[in-house]
């Protein structure tokens, strides 16, 4: 595997990623009025085992699919302003005008344009004494926002490589995947990696088996006869615009930490769930049973859990909680870690895991829900909600031979009365390869 991005040259027509480039260099050209000196794609992507586990140490198994970011961005003399954005769903995500070099980032009020910012931000604080180049950027998207497709840190990631390319920055695709995880940071959002990862690491016609702390990736071959279908629940979640995602980071946080003390282990050094299970050196079944025994169902008042760790709220809000969950007064921690430890096959691991997700994590949705069970009554072997959760998508798990019966079924069942183009929500996808910088 190369260890930095692709650098392909631009296709012939008749290519099927011809027209789509040939879109974004229009808008380029006709915003800006010349041509762009570089194109990037970064992918989307699903999770077929492992949602909410990577932020807690432990790994993950993705594949980037069809739907991409792609950026057309070109270096703009001095004196012009610093950062201009434009995208080709301007109804949606107006033009951006970012006039000087300060990065205080923020979601309500940049929209959009934070997350590209997040991107550049991350490239400017690697570069000792020097400034960044001026950038105009022509961005088009078909990952679908707010569907679990990872269309956010697909735009963190894309807007990480375009900075470094513009700015002659070499870094390795895993040093990109890191550093984009941590990039997300600048708007709140406490995610593990796993988006960045896949976004930088994939490899066409194979799942990735990632690994963190270092991010480390390993080839999954997938069954031969394997088919995954994408449906769209049609109900959008922008995760760093509410509290749920970050909440269940903190909530396995602290029962990591209070399975600690109970353990006699220090548990101020404890911030992840894989943390915890290396320093009591057990396996995930014993860790299980460390779950029954020093957590309860149910609620937890944050009081409660300060009782349980010895110390007061200030404390625990500065040890424990990102300025994000600090007010939060009530967590669950049994089911929470739970789900991160009790998850381990493809179709009915899918299933299952599913089922973690909406029952132990209260992260599905019931038009998730009615998906999944719309897929596995046509014939599915799995399907799971995909991404953070509380909407967006499902994957199925189906065969060539089922896949038509299937498709139509869904068509019939779960799309009936919807008045868009169903193709754009419901698709099949072929794991695809990683980011990558195409010549203008």
């Amino acid at each position: 595997m190369s260890v930095t991005p692709e650098i392909l040259s631009y296709p012939d027509k008749g290519h099927q990623q011809w027209s789509r480039l040939e879109s974004v260099r229009a808008l380029f050209c006709s915003k800006y009025g010349r041509e762009p000196d570089i194109f990037v794609r970064v992918p989307g992507r699903v999770n077929l085992i492992g949602e909410h586990v990577d932020y807690c140490g432990y790994s993950v198994c993705p594949m980037a699919v069809e739907q991409n970011i792609v950026f057309a961005a070109a270096i703009t003399p001095e004196g012009s302003p610093f950062l201009k954005l434009v995208n080709d769903q301007a109804k949606v995500y107006p033009d951006t005008t970012v006039p000087d070099r300060k990065f205080e980032i923020d979601l309500k009020r940049d929209g959009w344009a934070a997350y590209v910012l997040c991107g550049v931000k991350g490239i400017a604080e690697i570069l000792v004494g020097k400034s960044l180049v001026n950038m105009e950027i022509a961005v088009s998207g078909t990952v679908p926002p707010g569907s679990g497709l990872s269309s956010s840190s697909a735009l963190v990631c894309a807007s990480l490589l375009t900075t470094a390319q513009l700015n002659n920055v070499k870094l390795t695709k895993f040093a990109m995947a890191e550093m984009s995880a941590s990039c997300e940071r600048f708007i709140g959002m406490e995610g593990g990696g796993m988006d960045q990862a896949i976004a930088f690491l994939a490899t066409r016609g194979c799942a990735k088996h990632i690994q963190f702390n270092p991010v480390r990736t390993e080839d999954v071959k997938l069954p031969s006869n394997a088919v995954f279908v994408i449906g769209h629940s049609l109900v959008t979640k922008r995760k760093a615009e509410t509290s749920e995602y970050n909440t269940r980071v903190a909530e396995c946080r602290l029962a990591s930490q209070i399975i600690a003390k109970e353990s006699g282990i220090d548990w101020e050094q404890i911030k992840k769930v894989k943390d915890l299970q290396d320093a009591l050196s057990c396996n995930l079944e014993e860790l299980l049973n460390l779950v029954d025994k020093h957590l309860h169902a149910g609620v937890y008042t944050k009081q409660e859990v300060c009782q349980c760790l010895g110390i007061g709220e200030n404390e625990l809000n500065e040890i424990s909680l990102s300025p994000s969950t600090r007010k939060i007064k009530e967590f669950v921690l049994k089911e929470r870690v739970t789900h991160v430890t009790s998850i381990e096959g493809l179709g009915v691991l899918m299933t299952a895991s599913h089922n973690s997700m909406a029952k132990d994590y209260d992260a599905s949705d019931p038009a998730c829900d009615r998906l999944v069970n719309s897929f596995m009554t046509a014939g599915a072997l799995g399907a799971r909600v995909t991404g953070a959760g509380w909407g967006g998508c499902v994957v199925a798990l189906t065969t060539p031979d089922r896949l038509n019966q299937l498709m139509d079924h869904v068509r019939l069942d779960f799309y009936a009365g919807y008045e868009g183009d169903v193709g754009k929500v419901l698709f099949q996808s072929e794991p695809q390869s990683g980011a990558c910088v195409i010549k203008a």
